[in-house]
């Protein structure tokens, strides 16, 4: 199967099933039976592991770091990007051809990374 059907496929899927979800998330309920609130509109946790790439270019005045980094589910092709840094600080202390480990989000048009570690 062609990466283009594979990813249309499981788009597909988690259309068909995101009604299922919901559903099973509406039966949460406290003690006293009635549903919880909180556990309905609550977002799961971010427990999908950290992408590895390594860094090309710094622009901390910018905000910008240069990535090159192996595909990922947000960003399937690989290869090099300039992300947004949502708090340049956590620019300080990398340089250019260190490994490392990021999340990456999707704000409107732009990848903005949230985390970024060392993994040398």
């Amino acid at each position: 199967m062609s990466p283009q059907r594979f990813t249309l496929a499981a788009a597909l899927a988690a259309l068909t099933l995101s009604p299922l979800t919901s559903l099973m998330a509406a039966t949460v309920t406290d003690a006293d039976g009635t549903p919880d609130i909180q556990t309905c509109t609550a977002e799961a946790p971010n427990d999908a592991p950290l992408a590895s790439g390594r860094v090309v270019a710094i622009d901390p005045a910018a905000g910008k770091i240069t990535l090159d980094y192996r595909p990922l589910p947000l960003l399937p092709e690989g290869g090099v990007r300039v992300f947004s840094v949502e708090n340049p600080a956590i620019l300080k202390g990398f340089s250019a051809g260190d490994r490392v480990r990021f999340e990456v989000e999707r704000d409107g048009r732009r990848y903005v990374l949230r985390h970024l570690e060392n993994s040398n």
